[in-house]
């Protein structure tokens, strides 16, 4: 199961009072259960604690809600004297963690877009979004003076994960019989609209 939930035992003790089955004295363990939610087996967080009596003489184990009062006073006084255990969060922090990395990835993307853009190369190829959230390749054929001159991909994509599958395609991909120029102010201008994607410069 994907998803699903477990418990741990976090303290076990044995109560003052009868077994309300046998009624013997000092028989009863109390036990008191943290239970979790967890995705592929990793704990996301806890939700509740709960409750289980075994008496040793008569072996009858009673869940919380079947308890009498008693026994559920003594459940209630042990879980107060509990906590559970901080690794109930691991999967939490480990998303947390996973959101931090890619925006700190991301980050450093977009400082190194916004670095090459200002200082183009041939063969530097781009992805860009165009109109209507389209997405494609430029390639640069030239750079002179202030103006890029590009090759552009023959195809498209309607979703930015697509460009890969657009650079895998290599060199074939591109017209190279026709050629248009951007000045370089165009570019940073695009780069501030987040209209570059990326650039891969090899």
């Amino acid at each position: 199961m994907v998803i699903g939930t477990k418990s741990t035992l976090l303290k076990s003790e044995y109560i003052a009072g009868q077994c309300p089955n046998c009624h013997s004295n000092y028989s009863v363990q109390m036990n008191v259960f943290q239970r979790y939610v967890h995705v592929c087996w990793i704990p996301f967080f806890r939700f509740e604690k709960t409750g289980v009596s075994r008496c040793d003489n008569c072996h009858q184990v009673l869940e919380l809600y079947r308890m009498p009062e008693s026994l559920k006073l003594s459940y209630e006084r042990l879980k107060v004297q509990t906590r559970g255990p901080l690794w109930h969060f691991s999967g939490l922090v480990l998303a947390l963690l996973c959101v931090v990395a890619l925006i700190i990835t991301e980050k450093q993307k977009i400082e190194k877009v916004s670095k090459l853009v200002q200082s183009p190369q041939k063969d530097d190829i781009f992805e860009v979004k165009i109109k209507d959230d389209q997405y494609t390749l430029y390639k640069v054929a030239k750079v002179k003076g202030d103006t890029v001159y590009f090759f552009a991909n023959k195809l498209q994509t309607d979703q930015e994960e697509g460009l890969s599958q657009l650079l895998d395609k290599g060199p074939q991909g591109f017209a190279t019989d026709s050629i248009y120029g951007l000045s370089k102010s165009a570019l940073i201008k695009m780069d501030k609209k987040d209209e570059i994607i990326d650039i891969d410069r090899k």
